[in-house]
């Protein structure tokens, strides 16, 4: 298969990296790993049923390196985020499989044309749009998750010199049910003893929206155990830093109208089409 689209695109085979389509979103999942035999029909979904038209689909990506490496070194994606959740860069990270996170901030910071960073970057991973896991820079490489989705960012000034009695809280997207997640979760800072209005100022400027847009999003406090309940906010004066803010509660921002995402998607425009 690496032959024939090579072939086609004019490339090395062992630079092309093959990665299954979503069933229902058609979206790049999971990465399909090297081996010399492996055919077609074994890199696409077993048709034991009815299937959509994304399991015909395989996205492939040109690396800057021979698939070869990876059997002594792992492979990142990283997307790197700007000051808003709309400024984004992808950066891919090939690393000896004994580094520790320290060395993947390193590289991060060796690819990007920044000016200076005023404080230290996070390097966190994205479970179901929703859940955050931040990686410690002693942590190996070796936990984090074979595809994992994962993110880097610096550190926000809020966060950075937030006062002992702000909070960290964790935010996420969803359209009209708490469940229906997607989008990029991030940390907010709840300052004490600030009224909501202006906590809305700060969010419109961490995810990049017009006044237009923005005013379309409503703000939910959503609580996962027992069970996942949501509890809007509609008052302007209400001070979130007096919510009891526990570990399995989350804010919301519910996209009625219109959904914000950002991610890696195909271009059908550049497909090859290839038969077995």
């Amino acid at each position: 298969v690496a032959s024939h689209v090579a072939a086609y695109l004019g490339t090395d085979p062992l630079k092309l990296q093959f990665t299954s389509a979503h069933l229902t979103f058609g979206t790049p999942s999971f990465v399909i790993k090297r081996e010399i035999n492996t055919r077609l029909t074994s890199m696409l979904p077993t048709r034991y049923q009815s299937l959509p038209a994304s399991a015909n689909i395989l996205y492939y990506e040109i690396l800057d390196f021979s698939i070869v490496e990876l059997e002594t070194k792992k492979f990142f994606k990283v997307l790197w985020l700007g000051a808003t959740l709309k400024e984004v860069d992808v950066i891919n990270i090939l690393l000896p499989k004994n580094s520790i996170i320290d060395d993947v901030l390193r590289e991060i910071l060796l690819n990007l044309s920044l000016p200076g960073l005023t404080n230290s970057v996070r390097l966190f991973e994205v479970t179901n749009c929703k859940n955050l896991k931040e990686h410690k820079s002693n942590d190996p490489i070796d936990n984090i998750q074979e595809n994992a989705i994962l993110y880097a960012e610096e550190i926000t000034q809020d966060e950075a010199e937030r006062d002992v009695n702000d909070k960290v809280i964790q935010v996420y997207h969803f359209s009209k049910r708490p469940s229906c997640t997607h989008g990029i979760p991030f940390k907010f800072v709840i300052k004490a003893g600030e009224i909501f209005s202006a906590t809305k100022l700060r969010f419109q400027a961490r995810l990049g929206m017009n006044e237009e847009d923005f005013a379309e999003v409503k703000f939910a406090i959503v609580q996962e155990k027992p069970c996942i309940e949501s509890k809007y906010i509609f008052c302007s004066n209400a001070i979130l830093s007096d919510h009891n803010w526990t570990s399995d509660k989350y804010l919301g921002l519910d996209y009625v109208r219109k959904t914000e995402q950002v991610g890696i998607m195909g271009d059908d425009r550049k497909a090859v089409y290839i038969e077995e």
